[in-house]
């Protein structure tokens, strides 16, 4: 009798066990191309990640606040990714924890988010190599100078810093009192390179745009301040992540979709000014020419984009307000 009762003690936790492989939700092929990562929450089927249990220094630094240290408990143990469960409604803190700050969609210093699921983040080890305080006001000042007309210098001409190869997306913008009046973005291979090819392009639309934008660049851009930024991606949501835009979408970020041979955003200030990031999305839809609910569409890849600023050469009036705002052209 005793040994039958065992047998069914057994079967009954394998049964278990099974119910909760099941239930458990399959990992697509984007989540499947990590293998790296250590899971907070219940990882993806098709998935070997570890428990974070298994990592107890990456465990004590998740519960801390210095990304520093999470990133070099990381790399001890051979972790490129966490998988954490998702909680929008974690409480105030004045120095929140790490795990809180991922769980809650909040852009935390040397990571990146990579798949935005309602079964849990993934987050990345960011390695974007980053222009120390000396070089990165030489990038506003470049930019300028290329507004103004002048030729471009040589990546040669930069300091190693910014010609180092990394793949990054540069963003040149021309704010003025009122807020943006006109930005334009390049995807390239090095900060250099991309600032240049930024500057350029918005030089370009400015001319396209003359009558609009008030007159030839060079009477206006004294009066502009030019920012020069890097544009993140952040994660991505799929068609059942819809619910979760309006509260992962945090005040840093932008809206982004990608389709093929289009790249398409808006930045965060814009972001936030329509009623939800949800309707935010809706216009971006709608001013290239697609369906305002294209949220399920195959083609699209949707994005948070975060925009972090690094240099700013101001003009002689770009942050004191003159007169009516004019209107900003992407």
């Amino acid at each position: 009798m005793a040994k039958r009762g065992w047998l069914l003690a057994v079967l009954g936790v394998v049964v278990a066990l099974l119910v909760f492989r099941r239930s458990r939700p399959q990992a697509s092929e984007s989540l499947q191309q990590w293998t790296a990562v250590a899971a907070v929450a219940a990882p993806p089927r098709a998935t070997a990640w570890d428990p974070v249990a298994d990592h107890p220094d990456l465990s004590r630094a998740l519960e801390g606040s210095d990304p520093d240290g999470l990133r070099e408990s990381m790399r001890d143990a051979g972790i490129e990714g966490l998988w954490v469960p998702v909680d929008v409604d974690v409480p105030f803190a004045v120095e929140p924890k790490l795990l809180a700050r991922f769980s809650s969609g909040e852009p935390v210093r040397g990571f990146r988010g990579e798949r935005l699921t309602p079964d849990g983040l993934l987050y990345v080890v960011d390695d974007t190599r980053w222009p120390v305080a000396v070089t990165d006001r030489v990038l506003a000042r470049v930019a300028r100078r290329i507004l103004e007309g002048s030729e471009a210098p040589p990546l040669d001409a930069f300091p190693d810093s910014l010609t180092e190869p990394q793949a990054v997306e540069v963003l040149v913008l021309l704010r003025g009192a009122f807020g943006p009046r006109l930005w334009r973005s390049a995807r390239s291979q090095s900060i250099a390179d991309g600032v240049v090819t930024a500057a350029l392009a918005a030089r370009e639309r400015w001319e396209e745009r003359m009558e609009t934008m008030g007159g030839p660049l060079d009477e206006r851009l004294d009066q502009l301040d030019v920012e020069v930024a890097f544009l993140f991606d952040d994660g991505t949501f799929d068609s059942s992540s819809r619910s979760l835009i309006d509260a992962l979408v945090r005040p840093r970020h932008g809206v982004a979709y990608e389709q093929p041979s289009r790249w398409r955003y808006l930045l965060p200030r814009a972001t936030h000014a329509a009623a939800t990031p949800t309707d935010a999305y809706r216009r971006l839809f709608a001013e290239n020419g697609l369906p305002e609910d294209s949220f399920d569409r195959s083609d699209l890849r949707l994005y948070r984009v975060r925009m972090q600023t690094v240099a700013v050469d101001q003009g002689s009036a770009g942050s004191r307000p003159t007169g009516a705002p004019s209107p900003a052209v992407d």
